[in-house]
């Protein structure tokens, strides 16, 4: 079953599922960064200081975390698609009701629920991804998503800038952007179940009927279908029968595991420095807001160019090595932020940091979806992912503690001794070869 599907030709069966990811990116990518925009709005007109800030954000990436493993057991037993659609629906509905929060409090409440809907989506839409492309275009497809997913990013940036200066009420505006994710949810209904889950709960009829739907529509598009590949029978065997969580603490699993686990902790907190924090940074090193929202929305703009060279480049590194180089110039360009005084500098060492950390996105994306076999892929994603996620429900409080303390200078510090922890995990621990969406580990 594996094999047929990464012998498919793209198609519009794979532009039509790449397109309900990009939307689902769009809405995932850029509300993690609402918080961050109008924080120092939040100070001014809910009355509170940079703790209840970080109370906010640290409740998203709290919600994160319970979303991703929740994702994960729900995913391995229930399947992608109805994942990745209570978790859009819940993103959509709590994020704009986060708009109309009368006080720190209840908007802290309402960031810990989007963040539920937006683990959710995440694990749904790369486990997806990963499972209905080919293995020759996996890290095409995510590039792509995370790619056009980071518009949001920066389309949300633009409107906190132009929103957020006009009044008392111009934050809500950001959040209550949110509400349009729901548009996606009977796209993501329609898409069909992957074979290869349902291969790996022993549902071979149903898995048969969606492949040769996908084939039929391939087809007709792109003529005669290439022969796939004879897999390994026995390998194949074991990719059907069902494996414990445990799996995932034995045997080379375990190397994997726990070097996906460090490379998210560290990935998951210099992105909150990078997405959250950012404007706070720049008013905290003498700007004002209007131009810490300027100047923000000029290098977050690296992200979305980072992650459109990955597109080109995502199948053509090797996972580890491009995740290597990537992060070991990101840390450069970190320290380099946080100690250039001259505003030129300050500008193409933000843009830097966006470009490599938007890159090698897709790339730990695909990187971890293909070191898990099929009946464990979206428990072990969910539980590597939400490492990163109690990170970040830490992170708010040691990174607003350190700024009153410490300074910038110190953030700088800490983000490029992150970055270079991950290029020293994966070139301890990582395999040179990530296995394909099938291929089965001894666990």
């Amino acid at each position: 079953m594996g094999a047929r599907l990464d012998r498919l030709p793209t198609g519009p069966f794979h532009r039509r599922v790449l397109l309900v990811a990009v939307v689902a990116f769009v809405f995932e990518i850029g509300d993690q960064s609402a918080t961050g925009l109008v924080a120092a709005s939040l100070r001014e007109h809910l009355g509170t200081d940079l703790t209840g800030i970080a109370f906010a954000v640290s409740a998203m990436y709290l919600g994160l975390l319970v979303g991703s493993l929740v994702a994960g057991q729900v995913g391995d037993r229930f399947g992608r698609r109805s994942t990745l659609s209570w978790g859009m629906a819940a993103m959509a509905v709590f994020s704009a009701l986060a708009a109309f929060s009368p006080n720190i409090t209840t908007l802290v409440v309402l960031r810990f629920l989007t963040g539920i809907g937006l683990g959710a989506t995440y694990i749904g839409i790369v486990v997806y991804l990963s499972e209905m492309f080919p293995a020759r275009r996996r890290g095409l497809s995510l590039a792509v998503g995370v790619a056009i997913g980071t518009v949001g990013s920066v389309l949300l940036t633009v409107l906190a800038r132009a929103v957020v200066p006009t009044g008392e009420h111009g934050w809500r505006i950001v959040y209550a952007v949110g509400l349009l994710g729901l548009l996606a949810v009977p796209a993501c209904r329609r898409l069909p179940e992957s074979p290869r889950w349902l291969i790996a709960r022993g549902r071979a009829v149903e898995a048969a009927a969606v492949l040769e739907s996908i084939e039929k529509e391939t087809a007709a598009k792109t003529g005669a279908l290439p022969e796939p590949e004879v897999p390994d029978t026995a390998a194949s065997a074991k990719e059907a029968r069902r494996l414990p969580t445990s799996a995932l603490f034995r045997g080379r699993l375990l190397r994997s595991t726990v070097m996906l686990m460090i490379v998210w902790i560290c990935y998951s907190a210099v992105q909150q420095v990078t997405t959250t924090w950012t404007p706070t940074i720049l008013v905290l090193r003498g700007f004002t807001q209007a131009e810490a929202l300027s100047l923000t929305s000029l290098i977050v703009l690296g992200s979305l160019a980072g992650s459109i060279a990955a597109i080109f480049i995502a199948d053509r590194l090797p996972r580890r090595a491009g995740l290597v180089a990537f992060t070991l110039i990101a840390a450069v360009a970190a320290l380099c932020f946080g100690f250039v005084t001259n505003l030129a500098l300050l500008i193409v060492s933000g843009f830097a940091i966006y470009f490599f950390s938007g890159g090698a996105s897709p790339l730990i994306n695909a990187y971890m979806a293909e070191e898990f076999p099929t009946d464990l892929r979206a428990r072990g994603s969910s539980f590597a992912f939400s490492t990163g996620r109690l990170t970040n429900v830490l992170a708010p409080f040691t990174i607003a503690a350190v700024l009153a303390s410490l300074g910038y200078h110190a953030i700088a510090l800490g983000t490029f001794a992150a970055w270079a922890l991950i290029a020293v995990a994966a070139l301890v621990l990582g395999r040179r070869r990530s296995r394909t969406a099938d291929m089965v580990e001894q666990v």
